[in-house]
């Protein structure tokens, strides 16, 4: 898996309590790639990106989508039953399917999923082009358009996957972003 991330660039943007490792054992059926990302560089997990923490397995919080969408009385398409859940983006629960490492995004009421990114480290690296975005965003007299713009460049360069289809849930989060919802 090619990755611009290391955990150090993620400890220093989100601090220490603030990126998730996850044990290599409990991904044992997941993407060998995949697995050596989250347990060596990890999620972020602060107010914009929850990432998914607990037991894994335990009733409270369910690590496979179906047990956490029967918890949650949703409709669970039958090939994402087996996925894995990683977090929660503000409208959108983010899960990764075990065998391919490919990312994808529930949005908050549609049944169905979206391809969100290639691999763990093209989500990563997204979550990281946000925070800047925000962190940017929330300076004096931000150039909001420019700040979109910056961050589709770089989205783009790495993964274009997550900007691909015009009714992503990343398309309409920099859509609040332009019209200053944020």
């Amino acid at each position: 898996m090619n990755s611009p991330v290391a955990y150090g660039d993620l400890t220093q943007l989100y601090g220490l309590d603030g990126v998730v490792l996850y044990p290599a054992l409990r991904f044992g059926s997941v993407h060998a790639a995949t697995a050596q990302f989250l347990a060596s560089i990890g999620l972020p997990n602060d107010k914009f990106f929850t990432s998914r923490t607990g037991v894994s397995g335990s009733v409270r919080d369910p690590y496979v989508l179906a047990p956490l969408f029967a918890l949650e009385d949703r409709y669970c398409p039958e090939e994402s039953q087996s996925w894995h859940f990683l977090g929660y983006l503000p409208a959108a629960l983010i899960a990764i399917d075990p065998s391919s490492g490919t990312v994808y995004i529930f949005q908050e009421s549609a049944r169905e999923y979206q391809v969100a990114h290639r691999d763990v480290a093209a989500l990563v690296h997204c979550l990281i082009e946000f925070r800047k975005l925000e962190d940017a965003y929330n300076s004096p007299n931000p150039d909001v358009e420019e700040l979109v713009e910056t961050f589709r460049e770089a989205v783009a360069a790495f993964d274009p996957t997550p900007l691909t289809n015009p009714e992503s849930e990343w398309n309409r989060m920099l859509d609040e972003v332009l019209e200053e919802m944020w």
